[in-house]
């Protein structure tokens, strides 16, 4: 008999077995994946720990595949006629790397055909099935088991069929069963009067299918189609289900569309009880040289009498173009009908407390010389604040590599030509030219790092203004130079850590900058903002975002790092320190806009601190501390302990501070963790709590129940409604809660991934949850 016939067999049982491809085989990915990983269809879940591998004999560990004999080993052998073989007792029938035993067979010249009762048993490398009988055709290349049981030897998954035959156009298996659940549990099964699977085009189809949860007939399928290899397949995916008080019932049913290989499509109606009903549609495609997704969300009127937002919409665009080897093309845009849309409504591309939505368009050249980006690229700014300059275009330009000129001094140049705009602003339009070339002298040996470097910024300015300032100009040039000096040491010692051999390194550092005053009140804000002082902030050479302001300084920055790996070169400890020296006080300011108060000025004096602890396999502690050493007073610090014994355990107890987000001092204390109660239980919570106002900010509470083969979640939040309009600390409005409640059924291996992972429940709030970080992550 051939092995194709066999082997056709098994492939084709063993993808026909599998309606996770057809349920959920599309499902979607976040926005962070590549789409290439979007496209292509999700392998069957791994073999759980619960579901114990199949007894195997050891002869399948000596059998080859590429050996084409047929063996039949028998205690007795009787041929009749020179026609007819028999054999009897034991035997074995072994064909490359598959193998039958019976109790007898019998083999037919005449009728071209092969015969065994008595109990079978077939193995392969994926799949066991002990039937009453088996039967080849060999001249219809065809093969018949009846009472057939099967399961996967590496793989989840087992089932019954009255009569299995496959030939050359497929696979049937009638009265059929599949489950992934082990001997003994009952958790879910899919029964079906008949499964046919195609060998040439990969569809199946089932007919009369019934999905049973401890033996309860729950969902009636009359048929059904699913791919039984990596295709695709249009239909209908798991529906996603909750309520919530701004939105009552929340249901979504999403519909795939399988359109071609290269780009397919869901539609997914949303029914929101209190809103109304909502079309969300995603367009995914990728080819050779362009990849992307086109998303839009509709509401045609919501339903909410507490405001008259009529139709309401969400609109994003992702595409990126390699071109080839030099050029690149992204665009990256999202556009909203109003506002509160995010936060009223949610969305699966932007986060309910996103403030801003960011829009741009580039097409970089990445030259042996030159690297340039031309970009067009604008924000969005949600809620009750000033419009943002958009920069229509930007253009940047700088040398790709260094230009040697002897002595181990190089030359370095960059450039930037920007249009802004914005009508709502005193300056409307404004020009800005910048050049900057530079001359650097490296020096690096593996202890010691040093660079010299110069600089001349050369900025001009051509501001289109609405009314006549008696602060802006409409031309303005601006040059100053920029002298820096950076040194760093690199040491390192053998030492212990908690008894064990260890190496420690000491990595202090210096920088002197010096750029001279220039005063720049006369020049608008266009797309500049104050950056963070971290501890690597320190040694950055400009404080400021964009050209806007370029603060003055001779400073004097020191700083430190320690660190600690152990013998598996995992960090286990990573102190940092730095502190900036003004050796001159600095004059320059940084208007919350032209002509009003300043913020936070640029000369003050920040120590900043930040350090990692991770002295024993389960546990970490992170910190970091920013303050002025001028005023004595604490400009930002945060800490966490985390506990991760794995992803069924973990524990986080956090605190953040900061004396300016948005003119307003925040102060938050917040605690999540996940921890196993019972046999396949699992609680998660969190909670985060606004200190200086004494409230709650969000709250959640769920509990899982995760079995080898099903499992199901239920997750409850309350959280305050976000008011963008609204300050922080406006108590003359007082908050609104919002609560919520999320139910989430998966039959493992129909329609859904192999299970659930807790972290996802810890990371979709508002904070979320985030991994300690460290060097070797």
């Amino acid at each position: 008999m051939k092995r194709t016939l066999l082997n056709q067999w098994l492939l084709l049982a063993f993808a026909s077995t599998s309606p996770a491809i057809w349920a959920d085989g599309t499902s979607q990915v976040e926005s962070t994946q590549q789409v290439e990983d979007a496209l292509r269809v999700e392998d069957s879940a791994p073999l759980q720990l619960c579901y114990p591998k199949a007894d195997i004999p050891a002869i399948m560990a000596t059998l080859d595949k590429n050996d084409d004999q047929l063996r039949i080993d028998s205690k007795n052998a009787e041929l009749i006629d020179n026609q007819t073989a028999e054999f009897t007792g034991p035997l074995q029938l072994t064909y490359r790397d598959t193998l039958l035993t019976a109790p007898m067979a019998r083999v037919s010249k005449i009728d071209q055909s092969m015969f065994a009762d008595g109990g079978i048993s077939y193995y392969s490398s994926a799949l066991k099935v002990s039937s009453s009988s088996f039967s080849a055709n060999l001249a219809e290349n065809k093969v018949t088991m009846r009472d057939a049981e099967y399961r996967f030897v590496s793989q989840a998954g087992r089932g019954y069929a009255s009569e299995m035959s496959a030939s050359d156009q497929g696979v049937v298996l009638n009265q059929a069963t599949f489950s992934t659940c082990p001997e003994g549990d009952n958790g879910w099964a899919l029964a079906a009067d008949k499964i046919s699977i195609n060998a040439e085009d990969g569809w199946g189809e089932a007919w009369g299918s019934v999905v049973k949860i401890k033996d309860i007939p729950v969902l009636y399928l009359p048929y059904m189609t699913y791919p039984v290899n990596d295709k695709r397949k249009t239909g209908v995916l798991f529906p996603k289900i909750g309520s919530s008080q701004k939105l009552g019932l929340d249901v979504e049913v999403p519909y795939y569309l399988n359109l071609a290989d290269n780009y397919d499509a869901t539609l997914t109606p949303r029914y929101m009880s209190q809103r109304g009903t909502q079309l969300k549609s995603e367009f995914r495609y990728l080819t050779s040289q362009h990849q992307g997704s086109l998303y839009l969300e509709y509401l045609n009127k919501d339903q909410d009498k507490a405001a008259d937002f009529g139709k309401r919409y969400l609109s994003h665009i992702s595409h990126v173009a390699d071109f080839n080897d030099r050029w690149r093309a992204t665009v990256d845009f999202t556009d909203i009908s109003d506002d509160s849309y995010l936060t009223e409504l949610g969305s699966d591309i932007n986060n309910q407390s996103d403030t801003q939505l960011y829009r741009q368009a580039t097409l970089s050249y990445y030259g042996d010389y030159v690297r340039s980006d031309l970009q067009m690229q604008g924000f969005e700014i949600l809620g009750n604040y000033s419009e943002a300059y958009a920069a229509l275009p930007q253009l940047n330009l700088s040398s790709s590599k260094p230009l040697e000129l002897g002595g181990g001094l190089q030359f370095l140049w960059s450039g930037q030509y920007a249009h802004f705009n914005n009508d709502s602003q005193l300056v409307k339009a404004a020009d800005r030219l910048h050049l900057e070339p530079t001359l650097r002298l490296p020096y690096n040996t593996a202890a010691l790092e040093l660079l010299f470097e110069g600089s001349l910024l050369q900025t001009y300015y051509q501001q289109d203004l609405q009314l006549p300032s008696a602060v802006l100009d409409k031309s303005i040039q601006r040059s100053m130079p920029k002298l820096s000096m950076n040194g760093k040491l690199n040491f390192e010692r053998d030492t212990s850590w908690f008894g064990a051999n260890s190496l420690q390194t000491l990595e202090p550092q210096i920088q002197y900058l010096y750029i001279p005053y220039r005063d720049q009140r006369n020049i608008g804000l266009f797309d500049t903002a104050r950056l963070q002082d971290d501890y690597y902030g320190l040694f950055r050479q400009n404080r400021y975002s964009g050209l806007d302001r370029i603060n003055d300084t001779n400073q004097l920055t020191l700083g430190w790092t320690t660190r600690v790996y152990d013998q598996r070169d995992t960090e286990r400890f990573r102190f940092s320190m730095g502190q900036i020296l003004f050796l001159d006080e600095a004059k320059t300011e940084f208007e919350i806009a032209p002509g009003q108060a300043p913020a936070i000025a640029a000369t003050e004096s920040i120590f900043a601190a930040e350090t990692l602890l991770h002295w024993q396999q389960r546990w970490f502690l992170n910190g970091g501390v920013q303050y002025d050493s001028e005023t004595k007073r604490m400009v930002k610090s945060s800490v966490s302990l985390d506990y991760r014994a794995d992803d069924k355990k973990i524990f986080q107890l956090n605190h953040r501070y900061s004396r300016d987000v948005s003119s307003n001092e925040i102060a938050q204390l917040g605690a999540l963790g996940t921890l196993p109660i019972a046999d396949k239980w699992q609680a998660v919570a969190s909670y985060y709590r606004d200190i200086n106002n004494h409230r709650m900010i969000e709250a959640n509470v769920g509990f899982q129940y995760e079995s080898c083969c099903w499992a199901i979640r239920l997750v409850a939040r309350r959280q305050i409604e976000t008011n963008l309009d609204l300050a922080i600390d406006n108590f003359a409005h007082p908050v609104k809660l919002d609560s919520g409640i999320a139910l989430r059924f998966v039959l493992k291996g129909f329609g859904d991934s192999a299970g659930f992972d807790v972290s996802d429940m810890l990371s979709s709030g508002i904070f979320g949850y985030r991994r300690p970080y460290l060097l070797n992550n």
